[in-house]
């Protein structure tokens, strides 16, 4: 992973957040896993006074939980009454389980997932994205 910094990530999250909301679809849903990750990432790197990625200390989190953005909610402890539990899916064709993290190669691969699933794993990630844009200036 490159190591960037709390700013970056926010202008990330922000210049993600304004583009997604031009589109739809599964680019719209693709694009608004980044722009959560992004944003996650930068709430966590303020709440820790990091001054970039590769400071964390637990480099796990950035290679094995990179896109598991339902660690980075625990890490921030973020609680499921303010974004909801977070969700996994099923893969429409074969009906395997996924975790969160997995939900930006479906996307960005064009695998469809069971439709009342995408529609709880999309409403996640924009409830993710409200909870940052919320508390990205405190």
């Amino acid at each position: 992973m490159i190591p960037v910094g709390y700013s970056d990530l926010k202008k990330a999250f922000h210049a993600h957040r304004k583009e997604a909301k031009k589109i739809s679809g599964i680019s719209y849903y693709l694009l608004l896993f980044y722009t959560a990750e992004c944003g996650l990432k930068s709430l966590y790197l303020k709440g820790k006074k990091l001054s970039t990625t590769d400071k964390i200390q637990d480099q796990g989190l950035l290679s094995k939980d990179g896109h598991n953005l339902g660690r980075w909610v625990k890490e921030l402890k973020i609680a499921a009454k303010e974004v909801g539990a977070t969700p996994n899916f099923h893969l429409e064709k074969s009906g395997s389980i996924l975790d969160i993290e997995k939900a930006h190669q479906v996307w960005r691969y064009g695998v469809k997932i069971k439709p009342e699933d995408e529609k709880k794993l999309v409403e996640w990630l924009e409830n993710i994205c409200n909870y940052i844009e919320e508390n990205i200036n405190r």
